[in-house]
């Protein structure tokens, strides 16, 4: 997750079925940044973020806050709007946790054993979104194909500048990347954005995210003292 990595909990993905988006055309180049440039990785991420999603007639907006440390450890807290709670969400290697803390139930295993249809399926599509594609050697705007390490193709768009602007790939899932900003000598996007062909989109804006400061482990541990413990496939939603 170097300057073309994203975040996004999609993982309010909770709240909607897989995403697989399909689209290729390149998105519109970020508004100029003052400094940061192409090379430097996210290491850790801290950040209050506004989550929206749209699946067919229906859209959900709320807050959370996002932690990510590298190379692929998620926790995603999901709030009312009075301030409590309503999950939380971790992901460790191919591990995955959904915590309802008001049910006092985690629902946990692996992400390839989560069937399909299942609301939570969508979560192992974080770490596509924060994969780091190679940074163009010497190319800065335009497109160019890639091969991801688990052999699929993808179409990666760059701005002007080298920053990744989106990318889509074989299985038509796309994600773009809006706004860049330098956070601590790091370009961070200030929202990113996920959709499938079915027209469901997620949506993540970042609050003043902390790039690359101390994350403790313990925040990204699940709790799961008194907690009834569940399999994956017995997700049923909040």
């Amino acid at each position: 997750m170097e300057v073309q990595k994203t975040f996004s909990l999609t993982k309010i993905l909770l709240l909607i079925p897989a995403l697989l988006l399909s689209f290729s055309a390149c998105a519109t180049a970020p508004k100029p940044m003052p400094s940061a440039k192409p090379g430097k990785q996210v290491e850790t991420l801290q950040s209050e973020v506004s989550l929206s999603v749209r699946s067919g007639d229906k859209s959900i907006g709320g807050r959370g806050y996002l932690v990510f440390k590298q190379p692929d450890s998620f926790h995603l807290a999901v709030f009312s709007p009075f301030g409590f709670t309503l999950m939380e969400l971790f992901v460790a290697d191919e591990r995955i946790t959904c915590l309802i803390p008001m049910k006092q139930k985690a629902y946990q295993g692996l992400i390839s054993d989560i069937p399909s249809g299942n609301a939570l399926k969508g979560w192992g599509m974080m770490r596509w979104v924060v994969e780091t594609p190679p940074t163009p050697d010497g190319k800065k705007s335009g497109t160019q194909d890639y091969l991801s390490p688990d052999g699929k193709k993808e179409i990666l768009c760059y701005d002007n500048r080298g920053l990744l602007a989106s990318k889509t790939n074989t299985d038509g899932d796309k994600v773009v990347y809006h706004d860049y900003h330098d956070r601590n000598g790091v370009a961070f996007p200030s929202s990113i954005e996920i959709s499938n062909a079915k027209g469901d989109t997620v949506r993540i804006l970042f609050d003043e995210p902390e790039v690359n400061q101390p994350v403790e482990d313990d925040v990204l541990t699940p709790a799961l003292g008194g907690v009834e413990v569940l399999p994956l496939s017995a997700f049923r939603g909040l």
